[in-house]
């Protein structure tokens, strides 16, 4: 027979949970073991779905859909070749191609920008949101959220109890952002998530404080971690939080 308190556990794992209903969750995941399974069974599922491959189109597939597109495409009226486009008809065929690559392989090897850390770190929060996948390891005690970041990602974030200053740490999960791998250590600040993103320092300058879509965003630098806080709450609550991060430990 199925434990009634399911749906409780699930809406526990999406952290839709308040801070009293969280700890209440906790304590009946604590003692029951359909439960315990059940969330083991959704952290094993997400990162399944995180560590998932992407398989390319067969080649005939991919050809049939590029000589669709071509088609489509109307013929572009002949206009004489100026400066610019030939410099990109040289670049096309020999040391011109072979340069033209070596430029772009140094543009993808650049750190991403602070803006666009910026846009990306949102959308991942509020996609996580949206999907309910806000939470993989689903618990209030760092000695549990810390240590199960050990063998998914090589850096070590910072996870602390914060929960007399009104946040509570209520579990993690692993993203991909921007092609970076993050830890994201989850805490509620009342009816509000907070992201705590941690990865390590890609040299990028980080803007200290910025706003997008509604959603405070904090980044800075702590040793040899780049960290990132992205949350709706009010932006005082937001700094204070970020204070409390970057505290030195007592």
């Amino acid at each position: 027979m199925s434990c009634p308190e399911l749906l409780r556990t699930q809406a526990f794992i999406d952290g839709e949970l308040d801070s009293a209903a969280s700890r209440d969750a906790e304590r009946h995941i604590e003692s029951c073991a359909e439960c315990r399974d059940f969330v083991a069974a959704a952290a094993a599922a997400s990162d399944l779905l995180l560590h998932a491959q992407r398989h390319a189109a067969p080649a005939g597939l991919r050809a049939k859909v590029l000589a669709d597109l071509r088609s489509q495409e109307a013929p572009a009226p002949f206009t004489a070749p100026s400066r610019r486009r030939g410099f990109w008809l040289g670049a096309g065929s020999g040391a011109g191609a072979v340069g033209l690559a070596a430029m772009l392989a140094f543009f993808l090897l650049l750190p991403p920008s602070a803006t666009t850390l910026e846009g990306s770190l949102v959308d991942a929060h509020t996609n996580a949101l949206m999907a309910g996948r806000t939470i993989q390891v689903a618990s209030s005690n760092h000695h549990t959220v810390k240590p199960w970041f050990a063998g998914r990602i090589a850096i070590s974030p910072p996870v602390a109890d914060y929960s007399k200053e009104g946040f509570d740490l209520i579990g993690g999960r692993i993203e991909n952002v921007h092609g970076i791998d993050m830890a994201v250590v989850v805490y509620r600040h009342g009816a509000h998530l907070i992201d705590l993103y941690a990865w390590a320092d890609q040299g990028t300058n980080l803007s200290p404080a910025s706003s997008r879509h509604g959603y405070g965003v904090r980044m800075w630098k702590q040793q040899d971690l780049d960290l990132a806080a992205v949350s709706d709450i009010d932006a005082a609550e937001l700094d204070k939080f970020v204070q409390l991060v970057g505290r030195p430990a007592e």
